[in-house]
């Protein structure tokens, strides 16, 4: 299962509060018969409302003109997802007083379509599953989540570059330097329009990070965006190591004193719970 697979079951036990079912399913070629493209559908059992959220997950959705073929095989998709795994005695759902499984609840009206990135216009998908009588609503994982700018000292390369592809891998569109920066633009212009142009601004609070003039400049041009925004928080900073806690003694006492009253989160790359701490940033990047 990959993690785009495992996002969007996330996204549809968040919406459907119960189970989630999917299975991989494969569209071929017509003419060869090989296999072109996979798909996954996934049921959301709702036992408050006894009713099966339906969404079709589709990596890079509308590059391989694969909708018409989806749109036209939605019903065997999903019924042959349900008939695969039945649950009766798991799922007690009373609808006018008696328990039923899986096999008695409606599907709900609409169809979730869940991409990494849409590739063709929303009205040309629109169009083509209203020609088989279906509503859907499409999720562009990207725009689930505000964008965020990495800001980091040179010697924690290694350690920011393991935060951001995990930060990544759950759907957040970020600007990291090795990744984004455009070759040829002047470091300052590039450095400020990061810091004002993404929702929030991820800072690596180290010893080796604090102590450059760079990021410095960085967190004053973040503290006065915060600012002019009514005192919007935009800053996440997190650390690891225990530099910022105390020993960290700046020019500015007051920038030192904005960042440590925050809740910083220390992350270790290398620890059991470096996911459990990456999905605490995530969360706060939800829309």
């Amino acid at each position: 299962m990959t993690q785009l697979t495992e996002n969007a079951r996330k996204y549809l036990q968040k919406k459907c509060r119960g189970m989630v079912m999917s299975k991989e399913c494969s569209l071929k070629d017509p003419t060869t018969k090989e296999k072109v493209l996979s798909v996954w559908p996934m049921l959301g059992l709702d036992t408050y409302l006894g009713v099966m959220h339906r969404i079709i997950l589709i990596e890079d959705m509308g590059l391989n003109n694969e909708l018409p073929t989806i749109a036209i095989n939605i019903q065997t998709f999903f019924d042959a997802l349900n008939k695969s795994v039945v649950i009766d005695d798991i799922v007690n759902v009373k609808l006018n007083g008696q328990s039923i499984g899986t096999q008695d609840m409606a599907y709900s009206p609409r169809l979730t379509l869940y991409t990494n990135k849409l590739h063709t216009p929303l009205s040309e998908v629109t169009k083509i599953f209203d020609g088989v009588n279906t509503k859907i609503d499409v999720i562009e994982e990207v725009k689930l989540h505000k964008s965020l700018f990495i800001s980091y000292g040179g010697k924690d390369e290694q350690v920011a570059s393991s935060i951001n592809d995990k930060i990544k891998s759950k759907g957040v569109l970020t600007w990291f330097f090795p990744d984004d920066a455009t070759p040829g633009e002047k470091l300052h212009r590039m450095m400020f329009n990061g810091v004002n142009e993404y929702d929030r601004v991820l800072l690596i609070c180290s010893e080796s990070s604090l102590s450059r003039p760079g990021v410095t400049n960085e967190i004053e041009r973040v503290l006065e965006r915060e600012a002019k925004e009514g005192g919007s928080s935009i800053l996440i900073p997190v650390t690891i190591d225990d530099y910022v806690y105390g020993d960290w003694h700046a020019d500015r006492p007051d920038i030192v004193q904005q960042i440590q009253s925050r809740v910083i989160t220390k992350i270790d790359t290398s620890g059991k719970n470096f996911e459990n701490q990456i999905e605490k940033i995530v969360n706060v990047l939800l829309k």
